[in-house]
């Protein structure tokens, strides 16, 4: 009996083991990747999150709602770009490392929204200096017409009548 449970325990650790191998077949991952983006952009939360793996998908969500950060990454992501992303599928054939792929790009986001930042009284200045500066064009044009601008081709023409007026 005792070498029936301790033959039972050791089956059971090698099977919680082989549940956290990632397999990295890029088609397998393509493809699981491309169902949860799809299914994500479509607003179908419910069923994209079951591409992913348990604990993945309790980081994401708060109860039932996936938080709003990664609803935005998700759409952020490009379909073309899943083949660089660090990612496997586990032994159900659900994605594992969508989280750390979701949370990188949620910082490479802020991190170029803080280099964007614009002053916004500093917009304010630009437009009214721009439109001062096109106030001030129209009098000098209004004050002195220019003469039309002659062309270095000007120099060839014939002289004519009309030309010489």
């Amino acid at each position: 009996m005792l070498r029936f449970l301790s033959l039972l325990a050791v089956f059971a650790f090698m099977s919680c083991a082989s549940s956290k191998t990632v397999n990295r077949d890029p088609e397998k991952i393509n493809e699981k990747m491309i169902d949860f983006v799809n299914q994500a952009k479509a607003g179908f939360w419910k069923e994209a999150m079951e591409h992913i793996t348990p604990e993945e998908r309790a980081e994401m969500m708060d109860g039932n709602q996936v938080y709003q950060e990664y609803k935005d990454a998700v759409n952020r992501i490009r379909l073309t770009t899943i083949k660089n992303m660090d990612l496997g599928v586990d032994n159900k054939g659900r994605l594992v490392g969508v989280l750390a792929v979701l949370e990188e790009s949620n910082n490479m986001f802020r991190a170029a929204e803080e280099k964007i930042a614009v002053d916004p009284s500093k917009l304010e200045d630009l437009s009214v200096k721009r439109q001062k500066a096109e106030e001030e064009a129209k009098k000098r044009n209004l004050e002195s017409p220019q003469e039309p601008e002659k062309s270095e081709w000007d120099k060839y023409l014939i002289p004519t009548d009309e030309t010489k007026n």
